[in-house]
Order: structure tokens, then C-alpha cells, then sequence
């Protein structure tokens, strides 16, 4: 599953929008009186397309990779009551069974893209992008960038400081727990050359395919198109 389920968002802002009726007064009983009975009734209903929408949201971000801790941490519970509460649910959203489902965690996705750059291995990482990517960062546009980062600053010696963000630069958990995942993610690292540092970026579709990859200056990581 590469994204939250669309329907019961959906049926949560149908029954929001009942809602607003009810409390304007636009459905009434036989007395003229507003109809208590089904406020009750559309509450009831808004509470469990909430929770079914959190689930899916869960499940999501679980399939992207995200940790319970993580999960937790935006639930505002700790990682073992975030996998007490959704563990069951994810596993079923995402087809796989409890415990056993693989993920793809991106963040260490990202940092093995740029140690098989640093060995030369452009193979290895296109195996992982998206075949509209592979057809624009071709092998001589990659390593060209790469042995000018190499040039520049000397080998890569180590990565540091990698997250998983959404494409504004927000904790993914908290991007899908109140919205559709639409934009995709971003992987970032420090790549830690002999003579400098540079911020590496890699954008993933919900698969965790590679569709783009930068890698700039920490003084320009600003304003960039991922």
C-alpha cells in the first residue's frame, strides 16, 4: 500500500459536512426541533471514519518504511502501544503477515545509494529508480556529478545525520496522519567527504523508487525542487 485508502476520508468529510447541516439547524425532527438523534448518529460515524482513515494512515507510513517509534512519537504513545494498537491493521493493509511484511526503510535506501555511488557502482543504483528516472539521470550525467563532488572534496568517508522527510521537508508521520500522501518522499544525508560536506537528497514514489536524487552544498540546501 503506497498511500493512505481515499475512502474513508471520504466518508469522513461527507459525514463533516452532515454535520454542519445538523448543527445549522437544516434537519429537524417532527417538532421542529433539531434532530439530536442523528447528530448523535453522525458523530458515532465521524469517530470511526477518523479512526479508519488513522489506520490506513498508520499502514502507510509503515509500507514507507517508518518506524513504530516514530509512530508513536506522533500519536503522542510510545512505540510499543503505537505497535499494540496498529500492528495488526498495518500488516493487513500493507497484504503481508504480522511481524514478517518487509519494508523498505528509506533511510538506510539513501545512504546505500550514496555508498554505491562512491564505489562507482551506477548498476546498483539505477536498479533502484523508476525507469522515467533512469532514462534522465543516465550513468555519465550521475558520475559526472559524483567525480565533481569527488574532485572537490576527495572520497566519501562516512554518513551522518540521515531522516526521511516529506517532499516540504516535514516528518512523514505527521504529513500522512492529516492528509493524503501525494508528493512522494525525500531521503536526506550528510555525505561526509575527506575536504567537505555535502547534503544528498534522494525523492522515492510510495514504492521506494528512486525518481530524482540531488546533492548540493549544505550552504545552497535551500529553495530546491525536492
Amino acid at each position: 500500500m503506497d498511500s493512505p485508502d481515499t475512502e474513508p476520508l471520504a466518508q469522513l468529510k461527507r459525514l463533516v459536512d452532515q454535520a454542519h447541516g445538523l448543527a445549522a439547524g437544516a434537519d429537524k425532527n417532527d417538532d421542529g426541533a433539531p434532530d439530536a438523534a442523528a447528530a448523535v448518529a453522525v458523530a458515532v460515524g465521524i469517530e470511526r471514519a477518523a479512526e479508519a482513515h488513522l489506520r490506513s494512515a498508520v499502514a502507510a507510513a509503515r509500507a514507507a518504511g517508518v518506524s513504530w517509534q516514530l509512530i508513536g512519537e506522533a500519536l503522542g504513545i510510545s512505540r510499543q502501544a503505537a505497535f499494540k494498537r496498529f500492528g495488526s491493521a498495518a500488516a493487513l493493509e500493507t497484504g503481508g503477515e504480522l511481524m514478517t511484511q518487509p519494508v523498505v526503510n528509506l533511510e538506510e535506501r539513501t545512504e546505500e545509494v550514496f555508498r554505491m555511488l562512491s564505489k562507482g557502482d551506477y548498476a546498483g543504483v539505477k536498479a533502484l529508480m523508476t525507469f522515467t528516472c533512469s532514462r534522465t539521470l543516465t550513468k555519465k550525467k550521475v558520475m559526472q556529478v559524483w567525480d565533481g563532488v569527488v574532485q572537490k572534496t576527495g572520497a566519501l568517508e562516512s554518513l551522518s545525520d540521515t531522516v526521511t522527510q516529506t517532499a516540504d521537508g516535514r516528518n512523514i508521520v505527521l504529513q500522512q496522519i492529516n492528509q493524503l500522501l501525494g508528493g512522494g518522499l525525500v531521503g536526506q544525508t550528510q555525505l561526509n567527504h575527506e575536504a567537505g560536506e555535502w547534503i544528498g537528497r534522494v525523492a522515492y514514489n510510495g514504492s521506494g523508487k528512486i525518481t530524482g536524487m540531488l546533492i548540493v552544498h549544505p550552504m545552497s540546501a535551500s529553495n530546491l525542487p525536492f
